[in-house]
């Protein structure tokens, strides 16, 4: 899966190379396609309560507005089912639970829809879509995560359009993979962080292009998107859950360190500097991460940095590398 993901053609620049493998005409055909639309909860489907000002979750209130837009009675618009997390979940309450729950809904509709929409918060939106990325085993079908920075109920928001778009786009377009739908771009996943709490431009994928673009039409990025996979689709739910994530920054104790790589951690994301640099001086340091990897713990190397790849390596511990030149 992994390979599947990551070993892709470079990225297309937003020029004439774009340009080149653009293509807008959706797979549209006599028989009316169908998505299936989990909504977890989050900013998209909240009402502003009249008391407060402040947002709130209301159940149902999302699936009666939904069902009111005149967008979704348009002849290229699919059929759609709603269904709503109970209750409805703040997105920095979302966890592996919930994960395997979204998997298991899409596994149990698989065959009855042509794609499938995740309505969710944007604080965790990016966790949840590259969980679900290797989750899913030989996905065939577009499976297309959205949200908003401002709720359905505001006369201006970007909920809608989100949306619509995303409707659409897992409804008619054949794009084997889990996706970010946000403001005007198509995003891989896996690829995709959360950039900016306030713009409606909150996402990116760094080091990865847009898979589409939306402008007045919708262009694919046709040779970054995945090809049809030949097995059959599954689900994968084992996920550890003893993996933690280390930030380098500089005069850091090395006990810290040492104490997060006792048991029971199996896994360790080392978040280190430019291009895979960590302190040279700090001998104990090198030395808790050895003890580490002999005990069968797994240390990944990346970068702080957005763009651009980590290249570790300890000549005297050849055993501890990371080479991630993943375009």
């Amino acid at each position: 899966i992994f390979n599947r993901l990551m070993s892709v053609p470079p990225p297309l620049s937003p020029s004439a190379d774009a340009g080149k493998a653009a293509v807008s005409s959706p797979m549209f055909s006599t028989r009316k396609h169908s998505v299936f639309i989990i909504y977890t909860g989050g900013t998209l489907g909240m009402m502003r309560d009249p008391a407060t000002g402040a947002l709130r979750p209301e159940p149902n209130y999302l699936a009666q507005q939904l069902s009111l837009l005149p967008e979704v009675q348009a002849p290229e618009m699919p059929s759609y089912k709603i269904v709503e997390f109970d209750p409805l979940l703040d997105s920095s309450d979302m966890s592996h639970n919930e994960w395997v729950q979204i998997a298991k809904m899409i596994e149990a509709n698989y065959y009855d829809y042509d794609g499938f929409v995740i309505i969710h918060g944007t604080d965790t939106m990016a966790y949840t879509a590259s969980a679900l990325s290797f989750m899913f085993e030989n996905l065939g079908k577009p499976v297309v995560m959205t949200g908003s920075q401002i709720p359905f109920q505001e006369v201006i928001n970007d909920a809608r359009r989100n949306l619509v778009t995303s409707m659409m786009i897992a409804g008619n377009y054949d794009i084997p993979e889990v996706c970010i739908f946000f403001n005007n771009h198509l995003l891989r996943g896996c690829r995709t962080r959360k950039v900016d709490s306030w713009s409606l431009d909150a996402f990116e994928s760094p080091n990865c292009a847009p898979l589409a673009t939306l402008g007045m039409e919708i262009k694919l990025n046709q040779e970054l998107i995945l090809s049809q996979p030949k097995g059959r689709f599954r689900v994968s739910v084992g996920i550890n859950k003893n993996v933690a994530v280390l930030h380098l920054v500089p005069g850091f104790a090395d006990d810290i360190v040492g104490n997060l790589l006792r048991e029971p951690l199996e896994g360790l994301i080392m978040q280190s500097y430019g291009s895979g640099n960590a302190p040279a001086k700090k001998k104990s340091l090198v030395q808790h991460i050895v003890n580490a990897v002999k005990r069968g713990v797994v240390v990944v190397v990346t970068s702080q940095c957005m763009r651009g790849y980590a290249d570790f390596f300890i000549p005297q511990y050849p055993f501890i590398a990371a080479d991630f030149s993943i375009p």
